[in-house]
């Protein structure tokens, strides 16, 4: 037997322990980040689907026996046989992954790159940027049936939109030998990246600005989510809903809003129970941490509340009934 069929017939062995390690990456990653990154949304943070990837038979066997390269231990030393991107928007954001990445035990973690890093020690070369790290289990581990054994490597890349457009651009041309990368190509390949990075820095000016103009806004859904885990028992889900009804009650609130919101729950006691009805309805508009100050200012005002409602009249006749109040 050649070496290389002995090579694949290993790697189909193993290829089974190598996707689901792939797979366990994703997840528990994901599980992290979204704690650090809430109220947002995994999938609307992640610009792409997070699916493992194995390595094709044939481009292993090439990257294993027939590169430049000389491997010691082709099989060993090989460590993006089963790899995983997450693609975000900023370079502020890949950072959120990495600590994401490295607050889960129980991992072993080598950084093979970071773009930041190596910008700093050539300032001047326009470069592939990525954050590559491969990580592998302490000990052997299980997961649906399958047995992981310590030490599985897998490649995570984490990088940003406009870097992933410029892997994939590139990916065949002026990093891979299957072309020869001309000096026109080099020279057009470091114009791009250099655009990209300016790029990147104009789209982390915009999210400072927008984060600056949103801060106050945030903080009264993060103090409003607090107030609506305690009393109502459920965790809020804000979205989209959740901008719109604080950008139309804005001009009714005070400084002292939330401390108000919780002395109008404790004279209408019965207001969480009416959230709890509605939620178990499936209606998203009382999973919203705002829709407790709703409930203020109709109590207050009832014309100014209906008039302000961002929403439609049938869509707000249900905590209007909860008041014993109407929209006609």
């Amino acid at each position: 037997m050649s070496r290389e069929s002995e090579f694949l017939t290993r790697w189909h062995e193993d290829k089974a322990a190598y996707m689901t390690w792939g797979r366990v990456i994703s997840s528990a990653v994901q599980e992290h980040l979204a704690t650090l990154i809430a109220p947002i949304a995994c999938d609307y943070f992640l610009k792409t689907a997070i699916v493992p990837r194995i390595k094709d038979d044939h481009k292993l066997v090439e990257k294993a026996f027939h590169r430049k390269k000389n491997y010691t231990d082709p099989y060993a030393d090989i460590t993006d046989k089963v790899g995983i991107r997450f693609v975000v928007l900023l370079g502020s954001d890949t950072r959120l992954v990495e600590t994401a990445l490295r607050s889960i035990k129980g991992w072993t973690f080598s950084k093979d790159r970071d773009y930041e890093e190596e910008q700093k020690g050539n300032p001047l070369k326009f470069d592939y940027a990525a954050l590559h790290f491969v990580v592998r289990p302490n000990e052997q581990e299980e997961h649906d049936g399958v047995l992981i054994p310590a030490g599985t490597p897998c490649e995570v890349q984490i990088k940003t939109l406009l870097q992933h457009a410029y892997s994939e651009l590139t990916h065949d041309t002026i990093y891979k030998p299957q072309v020869e990368a001309t000096h026109s190509m080099q020279r057009d390949a470091a114009k791009a990246m250099a655009l990209l990075e300016a790029t990147n820095d104009y789209f982390e000016k915009v999210a400072c600005d927008v984060n600056s103009a949103l801060s106050a806004v945030r903080e009264m859904t993060t103090q409003l989510s607090s107030v609506y885990r305690d009393i109502v028992g459920f965790d809020p889900k804000p979205t989209i809903i959740e901008g719109w009804l604080l950008e139309a009650y804005e001009p009714l609130m005070s400084s002292d809003t939330v401390n108000e919101v919780k002395r109008f729950l404790a004279l209408y006691p019965f207001i969480p129970d009416r959230i709890r009805a509605h939620v178990r309805q499936h209606n998203p508009i009382f999973n919203q941490p705002s829709i407790l100050l709703v409930y203020l200012l109709v109590s207050r005002s009832l014309r100014k509340a209906i008039s302000a409602w961002p929403l439609t009249a049938k869509e707000m006749e249900p905590l209007l009934n909860d008041l014993g109040e109407s929209i006609n």
